[in-house]
């Protein structure tokens, strides 16, 4: 747990809204990576990383994979190593993502791990997303601006947000330990005083671009029925009927020779376009599908668990980092799993929240507390694509 902090008092009066440093909120610093080791996640081809390095006010962006001659090149100041998505490559780090598991997991995206020497950094720039800031070793200088007060430069680097320089609200050295929190379009500036390792956990946000594109590949390519054993759940899929209706023109008396788009057209299409909206089953369906989705494809598992063998569990514990997430359907409770659809009476709400918080299920109070509520067969299900810790 973070040490001087309180997350109902920060949710209230920061997220979203202002930045936030909190002294001291790490007693035991993540050490999951050293430089060296950093630096060789990025010679691999998988894993996303940038170098971006400052000469003479000059900004550079380079994307990996890189090679080791590219260290031997870089000066002795003014450039930062980043690699993304070090949650997938380094699983044992789900232990300190869970000091901020008081953000649905949905809301996450990926632990970024920087390391910069003297000078380096990324600039003053903005984000898009909530980001906390950890220093885990070494010392930063972090300024950071009020939200929303943005000014870009006007030759920008793609890929970098870069802004004109802002007056700081924040101006602090961060020490291991220290958190800062940022919301989305703060201008913010770190700046390395020797050589420094950070953290960045960065939540994601949906766009509302995202939304209809979601809408648009279901209706081009609506989902199949998930895979739902029948004596477990009845699973039915969103309706959407009522949404495949076409275009008539009846009010037609007068030629049109132009092409001009008629007013009942538009009328007709925004009718459409509210009918979706309205239709909450099929929007959170979407949503929840979409927000489990793993960044990056996981290897699927090669152990097959039987039915019979899975009543013999004595407990289960879903693994940190899965992206899992819930509602409550008309048929039940639905669970999206990693992009999988997985569906459940509507009884078994309050063991579905305990399991997806992390906390451990004893099957034998289980079935001793609920002897009519069949979980063998999900669990069987849920076991065997390697989201649960098990032991008989």
């Amino acid at each position: 747990m973070l040490h001087n902090f309180d997350p109902a008092h920060f949710l209230t009066t920061h997220w979203q809204k202002s930045p936030c440093l909190i002294k001291n909120a790490l007693t035991h610093r993540p050490e999951y990576l050293s430089a060296e080791e950093l630096a060789g996640l990025s010679l691999e081809d998988e894993v996303e990383s940038r170098i971006i390095r400052c000469d003479n006010n000059q900004w550079q962006l380079f994307h990996g994979p890189f090679d080791e001659a590219t260290f031997d090149q870089l000066p002795d100041s003014h450039w930062t190593l980043l690699v993304q998505t070090v949650d997938y490559w380094l699983p044992e780090v789900s232990e300190f993502l869970k000091n901020f598991n008081f953000i649905p997991r949905w809301r996450f995206d990926d632990l970024m791990i920087s390391y910069a020497v003297n000078g380096g950094g990324v600039g003053p720039h903005f984000d898009n997303y909530d980001v906390f800031l950890v220093q885990t070793s070494g010392e930063r200088r972090w300024r950071v601006g009020r939200k929303d007060d943005i000014s870009q430069p006007d030759s920008v680097i793609e890929g970098l947000q870069h802004v004109k320089p802002f007056d700081a609200e924040i101006d602090a050295i961060m020490q291991p330990g220290d958190i800062l929190y940022v919301p989305p379009r703060t201008p913010h500036w770190g700046e390395s005083i020797g050589e420094s390792i950070g953290y960045s956990v960065g939540y994601r946000t949906l766009q509302t671009k995202d939304v209809i594109a979601l809408l648009a590949g279901e209706f081009e390519c609506p989902d199949v029925t998930p895979e739902v054993d029948a004596e477990d759940f009845a699973l039915t899929p969103p309706t959407t009927e009522s949404l495949n209706e076409f275009f008539t023109d009846k009010y037609r008396s007068k030629p049109n020779y132009s092409g001009k788009i008629e007013p009942e057209l538009i009328q007709w299409a925004q009718k459409e376009i509210i009918k979706i909206s309205n239709n909450q089953e099929l929007i959170t369906s979407l949503l929840s599908k979409f927000l489990s989705n793993p960044k990056i494809d996981s290897p699927d598992p090669v152990v097959s668990l039987p039915v019979n063998q899975s009543e013999k569990l004595h407990t289960i514990k879903m693994i940190d980092g899965v992206n899992a997430n819930w509602f409550i359907s008309k048929d039940g409770i639905i669970v999206n799993i990693e992009g999988e659809t997985l569906g459940f009476p509507i009884e078994s709400q309050p063991l579905i929240e305990s399991v997806l918080s992390g906390e451990p299920l004893d099957i034998r109070a289980l079935q001793r507390d609920h002897p009519k509520f069949d979980f063998s067969r999900s669990l069987a299900r849920l076991i065997n694509k390697g989201y649960f810790l098990t032991s008989y």
